[in-house]
Formats: C-alpha cells, structure tokens, sequence
C-alpha cells in the first residue's frame, strides 16, 4: 500500500512539475461567505480559501481567486470561465456541468434554521408553517430536497447574505434560512440579538461539501490525481486542521 501510495504521489508531481517554475494557474470561482471565504486586507482568506490554496500547492499549482455572486459562480463554470469551485453540495443538476472529486473534504453539521424578526409573531414549529411565506433565499442556492423541489412556496431569491438580512429587517421577506455560521458574520452582533431570532423549525441533517471542477476546464481531466492529493491531506490531518483552527 506504501508502495502504491509513493508510486501515484510521483504520479501527481510528474504531471505537474513542467510548471514547478512557471506555475500553472487555478481559477477557483469564489463566493464571499464568513468564515469560508471572505477578502480582507487584499487578499482572499477563510477555511475553504486556505484549504483550496493547500491542494494547489501540493500540486505545484497557483490559485487565483474569481470574486463572484453565488448564481454567478456556478453560471463561470458552467461556461468553463472558472475552473473550480470549494465547498459544493453535490446535486444531479450540477453534475451536469462539474464533476466532484472523489470524496468530499468535509460535512456540514450546522442545522438549517429560518429567521425571523424579533417583533414579528409568525410561528414556525414545522414545514407546513412555510405555506404563504415570503421565504428569502440565496439564487441558486440548494438547502434540502423537500424545500428546493417544492413549486408552492413563495421563494424570493437574493444575490447575497446582506440581503437576506436587509431583506428581512426592512419587512420585504418574513423568513429566511441558512445556517448561523453564514448569517452573523453580516450583522453587528448586538443587533443580532435585538432584531432576529430563531424559528423553533430547523433541518437538521448533516450535508457534504465537495470541490468540484468545470468539465471544460482542463484540469477537468486531472481529477482524479486532485482526489488522490485530497486524500493524503485528509488522512494526515492537514485539512482538518485548517477546519480546527478557523
């Protein structure tokens, strides 16, 4: 197994080392979301940035990083404008136009909650609650099959987390959901507090999240040594360590 292992390593860096002095460049399609990806300083940091830099490097590669909406992400790759993108839901639809590494890199525990405002006196103790709601969502966002597949709620799509907020405090939406680690990096944390609480509904089941690639980048066809160099870094820890101290 040992001798296997060193045999695909040598693999990766032998197809790879021709840019070890002019490195080859990685488009990574990158939606702004605390404390996964966010720009500060002039520069792109946050877990899925830092652990999407590792695997590059380890490749010999370069990261470059597309600043882009959500819907607009996956609308470059799809197009093959970008070609990667860290921390996917796989879907079928999605499949279509990305192909997933082998496995993915970590699993969502955080529960979906929905939002309301402080003041507002709706109650939402389970999914039937949703029925005439005006339900704030992010465009092209999946969060659970029975919510994306349902034709009957009164979604209305955003470009980003602000809006999801501003949207709800200003009386345009009565719901969103999301998980909390992604909504109270866009808001003052006292007026979190005073201005918003918690549904007693929530979806609580874990979610995968994959790197996945445009079939029309070229690194497309270098997937699998991208899942091999995964691999390694998850069994050494050097992923879940970047996760652990985030």
């Amino acid at each position: 197994m040992k001798i296997i292992l060193a045999l695909g390593l040598c693999l990766i860096l032998h197809v790879f080392s021709a840019s070890a002095e002019n490195k080859e460049t990685l488009l990574v399609a990158t939606n702004i979301e605390p404390p996964y990806s966010y720009f500060v300083d002039n520069k792109y940091t946050g877990i899925n940035v830092k652990i999407i830099t590792l695997l590059a490097e380890k490749l010999n590669l370069q990261v470059k990083f597309l600043h882009c909406p959500f819907a607009r992400c996956l609308s470059f790759l799809e197009m093959g404008q970008a070609d990667a993108i860290i921390g996917l839901r796989k879907t079928a639809e999605r499949s279509k136009f990305l192909t997933y590494l082998d496995q993915p890199f970590s699993t969502q525990t955080f529960p979906l909650q929905f939002y309301i405002r402080q003041d507002s006196d709706l109650n939402i103790t389970n999914y039937s609650d949703l029925a005439n709601l005006r339900i704030g969502t992010l465009r092209a966002a999946t969060y659970f099959d029975r919510f994306d597949h349902d034709n009957t709620l009164n979604k209305v799509e955003v470009v980003n987390y602000n809006q999801l907020l501003q949207m709800l405090l200003k009386d345009r939406i009565d719901t969103f959901l999301e998980r909390e680690e992604s909504v109270k990096p866009w808001i003052d944390n006292a007026e979190y507090k005073q201005k918003i609480k918690l549904a007693d509904y929530l979806y609580n089941r874990s979610v995968d999240s994959y790197i996945a690639f445009s079939k029309k980048s070229p690194f497309s066809q270098e997937v699998a040594l991208f899942s091999q160099m995964q691999k390694q870094l998850l069994d050494s820890g050097e992923i879940q360590a970047i996760r652990n101290n985030k």
